[in-house]
């Protein structure tokens, strides 16, 4: 069993091509590993001097292991949150799924396969976060080689338990209920259940501590030996056994807890293997992905549509249903565009601290000598959202083998490109108004300032929509057999995001210029509005010849 497990895993790996980079030429590969070479150190150097910077502060207290557990509970949480996505499509809504179920396997075995498969998947987004806290307190506390060794048993199986957890819940949902007919919607709510367990973690991470006294904090923190370690223990008690055992290394308790973590590890596994038995088959059946149909039914759509309207809003409609329809594209094109002014602003509503900030801060965005600045503030922050909406940059990519059957359609490539940069600006405005209305809401806003925000931050979304199509139609993935592969794995909306804090941080130098409210305003309308006009003429011009000559 085992053997056949770890043979299947292999295959569904190699057959897998999310991680390759197959089909990219010589300069997209280079750009890639380029980008993740510098991207990533970044990333990885800024975790850890936040961990130094911790440790070295609570290290005198005795406190230091907080951070820990803290850090290991948060890739728990993580792993949990991600994984219950990840196991709906790779367990259900694979491809693979129909060619696996003829051969002599055992429904154990591939459950078991599929669960390493995300496992692995998992481990390369994990590390980042955790390769730095792992390494930084390390260093800090000057620990031994076991903290080492056990810090890197805990990495191994830290995403067991949570993904075991996460694999449960939706084989049973699977088994029990017959959901074939409502594969969309399975995957929308999947999907959904992930953010708001996600806005749950934020809430609960933020919010540490609040349950106790002043009184009773300063008590533990006295105390020392990392007493304030089990206040950050997370829902699974693996990791503050890992945790536990990488604190207490040098001690037989540290050996006695990497013991339990690692026993109990392996004992859910099998649990999974043997409960994967009784469910799996059951559930999976009538459930294989149908993505072609999809795909089919989007030109009979704009068929319909182009009866009833004109040619550019109609395939704009066309994409926005598809957009909706399609869970991964709905929670990564569109959910994302009103998920960030929850993230930003949840802290001024959770956190006592913020909230006594906010009431300091009330009075400061509603000064009229600062207007100017917070237009440039809001303006540097509409590119970041613009950059992050992945809509125009995975445009192209999310036709994948049926392109050709856009060049074969009664509508120009013009027209055809207007609407998809339409759709990532439409969407891309309404995030805009939605997080004005929050700050309205939260910050007291004035609707003078509100209305001058919204007058100028819909330049960015256009920039980045026009940036991010153009960056898709030189280097699109059309090689893909899962709509997660033409967007959580398409690199083009990472380049799109850079481009997008590049233009932020450029934006920063008109802040002189802040005091001047009026001339800020014609500054920011003349300047990225004349870029607009020329990405737009790249865009006719360039773009339009590049989609003629696009092939899978």
């Amino acid at each position: 069993m085992k053997n056949k497990i770890i043979l299947l895993t292999k295959t569904l790996i190699r057959n897998g091509d999310g991680l390759s980079l197959k089909g990219s030429s010589g300069f997209a590969k280079a750009a890639i590993i380029a980008t993740f070479a510098i991207l990533l150190p970044m990333i990885m150097i800024g975790i850890s001097a936040l961990v130094i910077n911790l440790a070295n502060a609570l290290k005198p207290l005795g406190q230091e292991g907080i951070i820990l557990n803290l850090g290991i509970s948060i890739c728990a949480a993580m792993i949990f949150v991600f994984g219950i996505f990840y196991i709906i499509s790779t367990f259900y809504f694979s491809s693979d799924v129909e060619n696996l179920l003829p051969l002599p396997l055992k429904p154990r075995q591939i459950v078991g396969a599929k669960f390493l498969v995300v496992t692995i998947y998992e481990y390369l987004t994990t590390a980042v976060l955790y390769l730095p806290l792992w390494l930084s307190y390390g260093i800090v506390t000057g620990s031994g080689f076991l903290y080492y060794l056990y810090g890197l048993i805990v990495f191994l199986l830290l995403p067991i338990t949570p993904l075991a957890a996460a694999s449960l819940i939706i084989m049973v949902i699977m088994r029990f209920t017959n959901l074939s007919k409502y594969k969309d919607a399975v995957k929308v709510i999947g999907a959904m259940l992930g953010v708001f367990l996600g806005v749950g973690i934020n809430i609960l991470v933020q919010s540490f501590g609040e349950g106790m006294t002043q009184e009773q904090i300063a008590d533990l923190m006295q105390k020392g030996e990392n007493s304030l370690a089990g206040l950050a223990s997370g829902i699974f008690p693996t990791t503050r056994w890992g945790a536990e055992a990488m604190i207490s290394f040098g001690e037989l308790s540290g050996l006695f807890n990497i013991l339990i973590y690692i026993g109990f590890s392996i004992l859910v596994y099998m649990v999974l293997l043997w409960l994967g038995e009784l469910l799996y088959l059951r559930g999976v059946v009538g459930m294989s992905e149908t993505g072609s149909s999809r795909k089919k039914n989007s030109s009979f759509m704009l068929e319909k549509e182009v009866e009833q309207s004109s040619v550019v809003s109609s395939y704009f409609l066309v994409e926005l249903k598809l957009l909706f329809r399609t869970p991964i594209y709905f929670v990564n094109c569109v959910m994302i565009n009103f998920l960030w002014p929850i993230f930003l602003l949840l802290p001024f509503v959770i956190e006592q601290e913020s909230r006594s900030m906010l009431q300091k801060i009330i009075p400061m965005v509603n000064n009229p000598d600062i207007v100017g600045t917070i237009l440039i503030a809001s303006f540097s922050l509409a590119f970041f959202l613009g950059g992050t909406n992945g809509t125009a940059s995975t445009s192209i990519s999310r036709e994948g083998q049926e392109l050709y059957i856009k060049k074969y359609l009664p509508v120009s490539y013009r027209q055809q490109l207007t609407a998809k940069v339409l759709s990532g600006f439409v969407l891309g405005v309404s995030g805009i108004i939605v997080f004005v209305a929050c700050a309205v809401f939260l910050l007291k806003l004035s609707l003078w300032t509100a209305f001058l925000i919204i007058l100028t931050a819909w330049l960015p979304i256009l920039l980045t929509s026009l940036t991010g199509l153009l960056i898709d139609l030189y280097n699109p993935k059309l090689n893909w057999d899962n709509e997660q592969k033409a967007v959580k794995q398409n690199v083009n909306l990472l380049y799109n995001m850079l481009i997008g804090l590049l233009f932020a941080g450029v934006t920063w130098i008109l802040l002189p210029f802040s005091s001047n409210l009026i001339l800020t305003v014609i500054i920011l309308l003349a300047v990225y509005g004349l870029l607009c006009v020329l990405l737009v003429k790249a865009l006719f011009t360039l773009g339009v010849n590049q989609f003629g000559q696009l092939e899978v």
